[in-house]
C-alpha cells in the first residue's frame, strides 16, 4: 500500500471541487510513474544553461518523480534518492510485512548520516502514524497520526511537535467519489486557519483564510468555472504572495484553468493546455502551453520520449517556450536506467 512521503507540514491544495482524491490501490512504482515490474531506475539529467521559469501555478515540466530507486516485486520501494557526484543521496526503507505480506510498517534510514528519520505505521488505506526525528541528531522533531473514512479518503491529519502540543490539524471530507465537499485547517494554538466548502449539486465552491484573532485574511467564491468574487483584507503585509491568492481547476487535466487575483479585487485568468503521449491514462505529456484570457502563448514546454517495451520512458527531450526566448529552446535531456523483475 502506497503513503505519502515523509513530511512535517500539512499539505495545503486548492479548488475543493476539481481536486484530486488520494490514488488509492496504486504502488509505490505506479505512483512515480512507472509500469510493470520495476526493479530498480537509475536516472541522469542534463540541464541546458536556458534562463526560463514559468511562473506559480500547474507545471509544464514535469520532474522525474524518483530519480535513483529500488521497489520489491510488488512495487513497494526500498530506496529513495539520487546519485549526486557519485554518491547516493537519499533513503534507505526497512518494510515489514505482516503474515499475509501487507506492509504494515516502513523505518527510513538517511543514506548520508546512518540515522532513522522517520517511522511509518501502515494501515490498509496507507500510513495511521507516522514519528519523525532529525536525521543527524536523531531528535523527536514531530508525530501525526492519520484517519480514513469508510471510502478509504485521509480524512483526519494531526500533526504534534516534539514537545507533544498540536503544530497542525486538517479534517477533510469526501463523497464517495472521492469529491471533495468540506477541508478544514487548523494551526499550533487551534485556531482556524483556512477552510474551504464545495457543494456538487450547485458546483459552487467557496475558501476562506483567518488570521490568529480569527479575523478574515482573504476569501473567494467558485462557480461554474469562475471566480465570482474574491476579497482580501487591504494592507495585509507579505514577503510574497499570500496562501490562497492563486489557485487552480484542474478539470479534465487537458485544459487547466489557473487564477491570480489581487487585493483590488480583480483575478487574472490563464489557461494550460496539455496533450498527451497516453491520452486515455494522462500519462508523459508532449505538449504544455499556458495562455493569458486572450490566447496569447506565454510560457511552453514541448516533451519527446523514447519508450521501452513496458511503457516507461528511457530518454526524455524537453523544449521550452517564453515571448524572452522567442522560438522553442533546449531545455533539459533525462535519461533512465530501467531494471525489471522476471515474471
Amino acid at each position: 500500500m502506497p503513503t505519502l512521503p515523509c513530511s512535517l507540514s500539512l499539505s495545503l491544495f486548492l479548488i475543493a471541487s476539481l481536486a484530486p482524491a488520494q490514488q488509492e490501490g496504486k504502488t509505490d512504482a505506479q505512483s512515480d510513474d512507472l509500469l510493470g515490474p520495476v526493479k530498480t531506475v537509475s536516472t541522469v539529467v542534463s540541464m541546458s544553461q536556458v534562463k526560463w521559469q514559468q511562473p506559480s501555478g500547474p507545471s509544464l515540466v514535469l520532474p522525474v518523480e524518483c530519480r535513483d530507486c529500488a521497489y520489491d516485486p510488488d512495487g513497494t520501494k526500498t530506496v529513495s534518492g539520487q546519485i549526486v557526484n557519485g554518491n547516493f543521496i537519499g533513503e534507505l526503507i526497512d518494510i515489514r510485512r505482516d503474515g499475509e505480506g501487507h506492509v504494515t510498517e516502513r523505518t527510513f534510514t538517511s543514506s548520508s548520516t546512518g540515522q532513522v528519520y522517520c517511522r511509518q505505521v501502515i494501515g490498509p488505506y496507507g500510513k495511521t502514524a507516522e514519528t519523525d526525528y532529525d536525521s543527524t541528531t536523531g531528535k523527536l522533531q514531530a508525530q501525526q497520526t492519520f484517519a480514513y473514512d469508510q471510502y478509504g479518503n485521509m480524512h483526519d491529519w494531526l500533526t504534534l511537535d516534539g514537545n507533544g502540543k498540536q503544530a497542525g490539524h486538517e479534517v477533510i471530507n469526501r463523497l464517495k467519489d472521492g469529491t471533495l465537499t468540506e477541508e478544514s485547517a487548523w494551526g499550533k494554538n487551534g485556531e482556524l486557519s483556512w477552510q474551504q466548502t464545495y457543494d456538487p449539486e450547485t458546483d459552487v465552491g467557496h475558501f476562506t483564510t483567518f488570521d490568529e484573532s480569527g479575523a478574515m485574511k482573504l476569501t473567494w467564491t467558485f462557480a461554474h468555472g469562475k471566480v465570482i468574487s474574491f476579497w482580501e483584507q487591504p494592507g495585509l503585509s507579505r514577503d510574497g504572495p499570500q496562501f490562497g491568492e492563486s489557485f487552480s481547476d484542474f478539470g479534465d487535466r487537458v485544459n487547466v484553468d489557473n487564477f491570480s487575483c489581487h487585493e483590488n479585487g480583480q483575478c487574472d485568468h490563464y489557461r494550460i493546455h496539455y496533450e498527451y503521449l497516453d491520452p486515455a491514462k494522462k500519462r508523459n505529456p508532449t505538449i504544455a502551453e499556458w495562455r493569458d484570457a486572450e490566447g496569447n502563448l506565454l510560457y511552453a514546454a514541448y516533451c519527446h520520449y523514447d519508450l521501452d517495451p513496458a511503457g516507461n520512458w528511457t530518454h526524455r527531450k524537453i523544449s521550452v517556450y517564453s515571448p524572452e526566448l522567442g522560438d522553442r529552446t533546449p531545455y533539459e535531456q533525462d535519461s533512465r536506467t530501467i531494471t525489471y523483475w522476471d515474471k
